[in-house]
């Protein structure tokens, strides 16, 4: 039986790390290697009566380090959308065009394993469990990603998928497979197997950018026990404590949060039990699992809670509960960046407010020849420096002589930071850098920071970067396509989404409590009649789904020469996510063409 048990181990790991090093591999492919001094994120969950908390400030989060208080730099909540109702299983929306792009991990939804324990599980007392498991994938955002494993003797059911109908199908057929009697050591060796397999499996998750969440479902565990007489050796099935740190190890490794569920199935011991040890409880069986499980809650900063009856709402709840996370970053001291795990504590100076984060994180070494290359160096070698966390976008205007216009536009994440330097440069599709100009010292002293460069029309990325005034470097790339949008007789520019600052247009790349977004362009060409031209703005999900939000663009200008247009989209009553802003152009009322920018509204953003 135990050599059956190690087979299945070898197996479940052998299938993790095969879909790990495809991840892997795709990771290496689309992002360059990292260098830089760059400050080390701890992610926590804030909750408090209503669900998420999403307007927490630095001053009101208190973090320590192995013990000691240290110094915010910067705190980031990253929004986790749920479905609708209406569409709680149907398949994700067509991906957007990012609006612009940053040199930290995109939150592109959440990655979700269901991890059924069905040996724990006995048949019959499959249901609520299952229901909720259900219902709770079922409250889950279209984009993410969910997986479905059995363990300790199964294997990866359904692979990571944004088809959470397969998942749910999948889950709807499952069959508990618990003995009705199982002895106390197959109990020990169930449970010591599950921690082992869990181990290996969410290790297996590391080359998954982002936080990831795993549900485990099962009757219980036992708690550490040596599974022979206190004078002999161990046991086949001995549980050591350091098998519950494995899985905390590895959950704060890849930045997992567990939840560990347990179905509502009051057990007793058999009737026997009764003459060997008449003072004995008949539960004591239940409570021993359950001992086992809030164990693995605790040492993994996770939750645990019971499902009772079919209709229980806990798991489902995690989803409105958990829609966002914060990334608060600090400096770690040089002899700290050992490649080695750090004990971490979090909390908030606000009543009502509970915080949920891993108890430990891994903190690596500073590697890389390139840590203090000058600006124009960063912006060629490629390399993708983190240390100074930055985003920037595009839009292509007209230029001279055939060639078009691209403004770029860079800021930091951090709010007040303050760029000593800023280099760009378009990269074609040859990986030639073709351009290349420097912002100077006006221009840099805006925030954001807005400046401009010519090319020839065509495909390119647009390569920043960028040093602040305490020497932190930062590099991001934005693929763009640079020319201009026909709409015979006439010729449009990029789209940029805004606000007005002192009767100013001002580009912004995230939007949050502000009541309007001000949309810009450029019209180029003559109509038939200088006043034939109508611009209408429109707010919607997707590039051809019906618009939220309308309004009327003003169009100023005259003449042969260029015209702008622009106007103010309400978009306070929207809620976070992204979402197409279209601005359609019409002569003598009749649509000639049209251009697109993505807006995205944030819950964090001010």
């Amino acid at each position: 039986m135990l050599a059956g048990m190690l087979s299945a181990v070898r197996r479940l790991a052998a299938a993790s790390l095969v879909v790990a090093a495809g991840v892997l591999a795709q990771a290496a492919q689309r992002e360059p290697p990292s260098s830089g001094a760059e400050p080390v994120g701890v992610d926590f969950f804030a909750v408090g009566p209503d669900g998420t908390v999403f307007d927490l400030r630095a001053s009101e989060v208190t973090l320590k380090v192995d013990g000691r208080t240290r110094r915010i730099r910067s705190l980031r909540y990253v929004h986790l959308p749920m479905a609708a109702a209406a569409d709680a299983v149907s398949g994700p929306p067509a991906d957007l065009e990012p609006p612009f792009a940053s040199n930290l991990p995109a939150a592109d939804g959440r990655w979700v394993t269901i991890v059924v324990d069905h040996e724990s599980i006995r048949p019959g007392a499959e249901r609520n469990a299952i229901n909720a498991a259900v219902r709770y994938v079922n409250s889950l955002g279209p984009r993410d990603r969910v997986a479905y494993v059995t363990m300790p003797n199964g294997g990866i059911e359904i692979d990571f998928t944004v088809d959470h109908q397969q998942v749910v199908e999948e889950l709807r057929a499952f069959n508990a497979s618990a003995p009705r009697e199982p002895s106390e050591q197959e109990r020990s060796c169930r449970s010591r197997l599950l921690l082992n397999t869990m181990a290996d499996y969410i290790g297996g998750l590391a080359p998954l950018q982002g936080p990831k969440t795993v549900v485990l479902l099962s009757s219980g565990i036992m708690n550490p026990r040596r599974d022979a007489p206190m004078l002999g050796p161990p046991g086949p099935c001995e549980i050591r404590s350091i098998y519950f740190q494995e899985v905390a190890r590895a959950a704060s490794l890849v930045r997992a949060h567990l939840h560990v569920v347990q179905p509502d199935d009051l057990k007793m011991d058999p009737a026997r039990q009764v003459f060997a040890d008449p003072t004995a409880s008949r539960f004591a069986g239940a409570d021993e699992d359950r001992a086992g499980l809030e164990s693995l809650a605790g040492v993994t900063g996770g939750d645990y809670m019971q499902i009772v009856g079919p209709d229980d709402p806990s798991l489902a709840k995690l989803t409105r509960d958990f829609t966002g996370y914060y990334i608060a970053t600090f400096d770690p001291e040089p002899g700290e960046r050992n490649a080695a795990m750090h004990r971490v504590e979090v909390s908030v100076a606000r009543e009502r407010v509970r915080v949920r984060t891993r108890p430990e994180i891994f903190i690596p070494r500073v590697t890389g020849a390139a840590l203090n290359a000058p600006p124009r160096d960063m912006l060629r070698n490629g390399v993708l420096y983190r240390a100074l966390p930055l985003r920037a976008t595009a839009f292509t205007s007209g230029g001279a002589g055939g060639r078009v216009k691209v403004l770029a536009v860079l800021e930091g994440l951090e709010k007040n930071t303050t760029f000593s330097e800023a280099v760009f440069g378009l990269i074609d599709t040859r990986d030639t850098l073709v351009a290349q100009w420097t912002a100077n010292r006006t221009e840099l002293a805006e925030s954001p920071v807005v400046t401009a460069g010519e090319v020839v029309p065509g495909a390119y990325r647009l390569r920043v970067a960028a040093v602040d005034s305490s020497g932190r470097r930062g590099t991001t790339e934005y693929s763009l396509l640079a020319q201009l949008t026909d709409a015979p007789p006439l010729a449009l520019s990029a789209l940029a989404l805004g606000i007005s600052r002192d009767g100013t247009f001002v580009p912004k790349l995230v939007f949050g409590t502000d009541q309007a977004a001000v949309a810009y362009f450029e019209i180029y060409g003559a109509p038939p009649k200088s006043d034939s031209v109508t611009v209408r703005l429109e707010v919607a999900e997707q590039p051809d789904s019906r618009a939220l939000v309308t309004a009327v663009s003003r169009v100023v200008g005259q003449g042969s020469g260029p015209r702008t247009a622009i106007g103010a989209l309400p978009i306070a009553p929207l809620a976070p996510g992204d979402y197409v802003v279209r601005a359609i152009v019409s002569v003598d009322s009749r649509p000639v063409g049209r251009v697109m920018r993505t807006l995205r509204k944030s819950p964090g953003a001010g």
